[in-house]
């Protein structure tokens, strides 16, 4: 297989800002040779000597760093108020900035709006219209900064409990289209298409090289290999079908508690032991689960 292996960053415990040296060895010792980091606003504050450490920590390690995230309401790029959105704005092309410093190729997740989503208005077809356009038009303002730095900027379709504006693997093709720049693609995750799709293979298959960013999980956002609702032989033929050579990331959520399991909606442990120790065993297992998966 030709395909990446990472984990998120944040599987090993229940908080978002936590000790990435720490957490790049940890994906190194599991099999992984990607880690992928979040938090928003994690980058743009840290000094280049910081950056310069873990560039470092990273390439010892074999680790490259993929870097995902999902913005506050306070830089909603989608936002009627123009002040935000140009927040939002100001805010991706710093994230590119320091993503292009990490020799980062790619920034992906849900690039666009906000989230984790609260709806406390009624969701009109007009409104998300309104929301598809305002996110394009922002997006369209960012884009050329990732084109100058060749960093794909990857559309994620999340489902509807989590955001609206772009859910299916159509609308994010979609979502593309209206951006119409090379540099831009869908992130696939497993778990929001789960719930999304008829069926993940195919929708794979349809949406064939806007695939730029793929994510791993179980039905229930436990590790894969360690349930048995979602198909992964026939995702892993459809992702061989198109060529996919990209990373595939797992994106586990086991544990309750901590700001990690209260975005995530992770209300009790998934797993019988989430103890550090567990954790680190069972992920060793879903890498080669993967890889073996990746290899057939």
């Amino acid at each position: 297989m030709n395909n990446k292996i990472g984990i998120h960053y944040a599987y090993w415990g229940d908080q978002w800002d936590v000790d990435l040296l720490e957490r790049i060895r940890l994906a190194a010792d599991a099999g992984c040779n990607d880690l992928e980091v979040t938090p928003p606003d994690y980058m743009v504050q840290m000094d280049r000597s910081r950056m310069d450490e873990l560039k470092t920590c990273a390439e010892d390690n074999g680790v490259e760093m993929s870097f995902c995230i999902g913005f506050p309401q306070s830089k909603d790029m989608a936002s009627e108020d123009p002040n935000i959105r140009q927040a939002g704005i100001e805010h991706s092309k710093r994230m590119l900035e320091s993503v292009n410093y990490m020799g980062g190729k790619i920034l992906s997740g849900i690039l666009y709006s906000w989230w984790p989503y609260l709806f406390t208005k009624v969701i009109t077809p007009e409104y998300k219209r309104d929301c598809w356009k305002r996110g394009v038009e922002s997006v369209q303002k960012v884009i050329p900064v990732a084109e100058s730095y060749g960093i794909t900027y990857a559309i994620e379709m999340v489902n509807r409990f989590e955001q609206f504006i772009v859910n299916s693997v159509d609308e994010g093709i979609a979502f593309c289209k209206d951006v119409d720049s090379p540099n831009a693609g869908i992130l696939l995750d497993v778990f929001h298409a789960n719930i999304e799709e008829n069926s993940i293979a195919d929708s794979i298959r349809r949406a064939g090289s806007h695939i730029a960013h793929v994510h791993f999980s179980e039905n229930n956002r436990r590790l894969p290999g360690t349930g048995n609702h979602i198909p992964w032989k026939d995702i892993a033929a459809a992702l061989k079908d198109i060529h996919y050579t990209g990373r595939l990331v797992l994106e586990p959520f086991v544990a309750a508690g901590g700001p990690v399991g209260t975005d995530l909606r992770i209300w009790r442990n998934l797993d019988a032991d989430v103890s550090p120790e567990a954790r680190q065993e069972a992920l060793r297992k879903s890498v080669q689960f993967v890889q073996e998966l990746m290899s057939e």
